[in-house]
């Protein structure tokens, strides 16, 4: 059965459908919550809330081409509510429209998902200098492989500024990759 056939089933209210999203997803949403945020308990407590919400109001879903995405957006409005809600100023957020600073140490962990070689870690250091902003479209469209409609709308900006943020990212990482270098060789005379 394929995911528009299962969500149609959620759509009808169907509790199993939920469940397989939940177990299909948990992991992708729960991942992508630690970037967000490095409270596992409350990034667990947000999937669930969602999934509780999304069980409830059934009635009020519509179909979508991407049930992925659809978890994804719902998951990190849930969540940066959830955040602003509580006022937890222990996680150092600051909040501005369309946009989350995410404290270096929150994206430290994205080390064990892309990077795991001695060889990399220039890349890792490249990529832990960028702003938090930079890093999440890197994260979601690599990592994630979402599209840049999916991030566009995540991010409420339009497609063209989604690509020119990805590129800004890739253009910063490719100068401080090219600065760490041209260091090494300075030091190796």
């Amino acid at each position: 059965m394929e995911e528009e056939d299962i969500w149609l089933l959620c759509l009808k209210g169907n509790i199993d459908s939920f469940e397989y999203f939940y177990k299909k997803y948990y992991e992708l949403l729960f991942n992508y919550g630690i970037k967000i945020c490095n409270d596992n308990d409350l990034v667990k407590d947000c999937i669930q809330n969602l999934f509780v919400k999304l069980i409830n109001n059934y009635q009020n879903l519509s179909s979508t081409e991407s049930v992925k995405f659809y978890l994804i957006k719902s998951f990190r409005n849930t969540l940066l509510n959830t955040l602003k809600s509580e006022a937890l100023r222990k996680y150092k957020f600051r909040f501005y429209p369309n946009e989350l600073l995410i404290e270096k140490e929150s994206l430290s962990s994205l080390s064990t998902e892309i990077l795991s070689n001695k060889e990399n870690q220039s890349l890792l250091k490249a990529y832990n200098s960028l702003p938090s902003r930079q890093k999440e479209i890197i994260y979601l469209y690599y990592i994630k492989e979402l599209s840049h409609d999916e991030i566009a709308d995540l991010f409420n900006i339009n497609h063209q500024s989604s690509k020119n943020l990805l590129f800004r990212a890739l253009t910063k990482m490719r100068s401080l990759l090219v600065e760490q270098e041209s260091k090494k060789n300075k030091v190796k005379i």
